[in-house]
């Protein structure tokens, strides 16, 4: 299951019914108030490295009803959410969310989203998608790489581990993701691919970059590639968000 669809998934959908402000149907509205329902619906398909029921299950996702000052009206688990909530009039902010958010993670991440709207005696439907804020990053070491290297990793490097001095390093033995966090607009990540090799104890490294934004996928396939006489790595970069392979090669005497 590629992140796309996991992203697709995971998309959490809020709807607010308004209500009028006051209506012979309803004679507890008050003038220069407005009612909302919420609803929330969510698919998710996660990969085993996160606990799927955990993100699938709408009840526990935390709804913020905030005002055109920030402030906070309303807050409440959606599994514990009141039928009707009524506001005054004005504009408001709906902020669904779950999760924890990390600079890097195997095992947790974090989901949001938000949207604005406005109570003024009318009806509408308000919908907030939310959207993890992290990329997911994988590597696929070929089972042969044993036969030839001696010790492998990749160490991954993104503004927010930077800040935060860290690394994500992915070792030879490693299987599941990491969930990096990064800019919402997309940022260059670094892959640095490291391996020792078997025959003379010779280490060297080589660099991939690449422009990772929220809810997409990179996954780097790694095996040794013998040219010429020379023993080297020969690199594939999967990008799943559409199912696309790019083949890099990496000259056999790079070491």
């Amino acid at each position: 299951m590629n992140f796309r669809n996991f992203i697709m998934g995971t998309a959490v959908f809020l709807g607010l019914i308004l209500a009028a402000c006051s209506t012979s149907q309803d004679p507890t509205v008050e003038n220069g108030t407005g009612r909302i329902s919420l609803g929330v619906t969510t698919s998710t398909a996660f990969s085993r490295a996160v606990t799927e029921s955990d993100y699938s299950n709408v009840n526990n996702y935390t709804v913020q009803i905030l005002d055109n000052e920030g402030e906070q009206v309303q807050e409440f688990q959606y599994g514990e959410k009141p039928e009707n909530i009524t506001l005054k009039n004005g504009s408001y902010t709906l902020k669904a969310f779950y999760g924890t958010e990390h600079e890097a993670s195997r095992n947790e991440f974090y989901v949001e989203g938000s949207t604005s709207f406005s109570v003024a005696g009318d009806e509408k439907q308000v919908t907030v998608d939310c959207y993890p804020t992290c990329g997911k990053v994988a590597v696929k070491f070929a089972s042969n790489m044993d036969e030839s290297f001696s010790d492998y990793s990749v160490v991954y490097k993104t503004n927010a581990l930077t800040a935060a001095g860290k690394t994500a390093v992915w070792a030879k033995g490693d299987s599941e993701p990491w969930y990096l966090k990064v800019d919402k607009a997309g940022e260059t990540v670094t892959a640095t691919i490291q391996v020792t090799r078997v025959s003379d104890s010779k280490s060297a490294t080589v660099e991939r970059t690449y422009t990772l934004a929220p809810g997409k996928s990179w996954t780097l396939n790694i095996a040794p590639a013998d040219e010429n006489g020379g023993l080297g790595i020969s690199i594939t970069v999967d990008e799943t968000t559409d199912d696309e392979e790019i083949d890099i090669e990496v000259p056999s005497d790079w070491l």
